[in-house]
């Protein structure tokens, strides 16, 4: 199985894809169903909503599509401000109860360049993953970057603490994967978010999912300013290809 979707669908222009939107759909994230069958929730990682919000969001995909999928970004304060710490296991308990209410099974952890992989760290990362229940959430985890996180410690690592690795494929090597293969594609160059990804460079992502379209279920998120035309374009060559 091969889903694609984006990194969030508060700036989709619905406009350019359902004429009267407003009058179809009751929200944008309705309009977004429509197009999509996944999305990553992004904002969580800034602030977490309330539970009402979010059971909000899960009855209105229903209503367009019950076959959509929810993946969730878990808060900073796990991976940025308590870093794996004591207090970061509380706030994944909250981050379980929302991805509970959106029927999401997928957990996504992004630590920041500046946490790199010493000793003192990669203690605290088994410490945490030993503490927590993660019940049956799959966590894939995005680290920065593999001039750091080389294959050798990423494959021991995560495979110690049964957590799946995510990347850009354009950027990195997926090191280690257990329960699925989650991409985040983001842009190539310095203005990455900014970046548009070619018919050829879609061609090339193709390629890549192909190779592993057999191992594992994958997840394919675009995450810049052109995600919705990327997405749509890259599932519309993968029909083509007879690969979703």
């Amino acid at each position: 199985m091969v889903k694609v979707g984006c990194c969030g669908w508060n700036y989709l222009n619905a406009e350019r894809y359902f004429e009267n939107w407003k009058k179809r759909f009751r929200s944008k994230l309705q309009a977004y169903a429509k197009l999509f069958d996944l999305v990553e929730v992004n904002s969580t990682f800034y602030k977490i909503p309330k539970l009402e919000t979010v059971k909000r969001w899960r009855e209105e995909v229903d209503e367009i599509n019950k076959n959509f999928e929810f993946t969730l970004k878990c808060n900073k304060a796990i991976t940025h401000e308590s870093a794996f710490s004591s207090k970061a296991i509380e706030t994944f308990d909250e981050m379980k109860k929302i991805a509970k209410a959106l029927r999401a099974s997928i957990l996504l952890m992004q630590t920041p360049a500046s946490f790199k992989p010493t000793k003192k760290n990669i203690e605290k990362v088994r410490k945490f993953f030993s503490s927590i229940d993660r019940e049956k959430f799959k966590i894939v985890w995005e680290v920065r970057w593999k001039k750091d996180w080389s294959k050798e410690i990423v494959k021991k690592l995560f495979r110690e603490i049964k957590v799946n690795q995510c990347v850009d494929p354009f950027r990195q090597e997926i090191f280690y994967f257990k329960d699925v293969i989650y991409y985040r594609l983001h842009g190539l160059g310095s203005g990455m978010y900014n970046y548009k990804f070619s018919d050829s460079e879609l061609k090339l992502l193709a390629s890549k999912v192909k190779e592993k379209e057999e191992k594992k279920n994958m997840y394919v998120l675009f995450n810049n300013i052109y995600m919705y035309e990327d997405a749509l374009a890259f599932i519309k060559l993968l029909k083509l290809l007879k690969l979703k």
